[in-house]
């Protein structure tokens, strides 16, 4: 009886600990709290609230502790939500502010960001410390992608150009 109970105590321990270790959260930056001298690049995730593809990929990223410490070790991480962040962002010496449409909006980063002027989401844009992006993805993203990207830091797709040249 006594060693059942041990049993069950220490799977209770057990289960807290890797439960505590696996729901470490990924370290958000903010575009205002970026140092001024870069030692590695940014990644942007661009989402929003209403977006359940958005929500997927949170989900696939939450669960997978190899790609949160990646993140964590590699690459400043911005968690960017256009519709919500209204207050004038400076980014790469340029300032961007939001463009109010009534009730809604979109900031102008966004925009810039996207690949075409118009912002999918989510989004993933990887710009290195001189402000040259290294890959843009607008919708899901493996995580294995993600992993390769970030550990390589090189240029996997179309744009090498600042977020203000696209």
């Amino acid at each position: 009886m006594l060693e059942i109970r041990l049993m069950k105590i220490l799977t209770f321990i057990l289960l807290m600990i890797f439960g505590i270790f696996n729901s470490q959260e990924v370290k958000n930056y903010a575009f205002e709290s970026l140092p001024e001298n870069l030692d590695k690049p940014i990644l942007i995730y661009m989402k929003t609230d209403w977006c359940s593809i958005c929500k997927i990929q949170k989900h696939q990223v939450e669960k997978d502790l190899q790609l949160k410490n990646l993140i964590d070790e590699k690459v400043y991480f911005i968690t960017f939500n256009p519709e919500k962040h209204k207050e004038s962002i400076t980014f790469f010496g340029e300032n961007h502010t939001y463009i109010s449409n009534g009730n809604s909006g979109i900031h102008e980063l966004a925009v810039e960001l996207s690949s075409n002027k118009k912002p999918l989401y989510p989004s993933w844009i990887l710009i290195n410390k001189d402000g040259k992006v290294l890959f843009r993805n607008e919708g899901l993203v493996a995580n294995g992608t993600l992993k390769l990207l970030i550990s390589t830091s090189t240029p996997l797709s179309v744009t090498n150009k600042k977020p203000s040249e696209n």
